[in-house]
């Protein structure tokens, strides 16, 4: 299997994008319009607690991301050697290696 990103049909995109809620202006008519006709659409997931879609976002430039996915990779590899090769791949361009590496905030 090959993360959707690198299928020649997504140009380097992935599965999902992300919504910066902090950044969401909760008294701007049009971006409540936006996110609410997404969620109407079914497009929204919010990954609620508890709920069978819940997730943890890990971006590349997380400090500690190189690990996380290093980790995911060696477990996944038994499975889907293709699929860890491709998350080790993310892995070398994550954490202290990215340019853009931070503490998570």
């Amino acid at each position: 299997m090959q993360l959707d990103r690198n299928l020649p049909s997504n140009s380097g995109r992935g599965k999902y994008a992300l919504l910066k809620l902090r950044m969401l202006n909760r008294n701007d008519p049009k971006m409540i319009s936006a996110i609410e006709y997404l969620e109407q659409a079914g497009v929204l997931d919010w990954g609620d607690l508890g709920t069978d879609s819940e997730f943890f976002v890990i971006r590349l430039k997380d400090r500690y991301a190189q690990e996380a996915l290093y980790g995911y990779a060696n477990e996944a590899r038994p499975a889907d050697p293709e699929w860890a090769d491709e998350v080790t791949e993310m892995a070398k361009r994550a954490g202290p290696a990215n340019q853009w590496c931070k503490y998570p905030d």
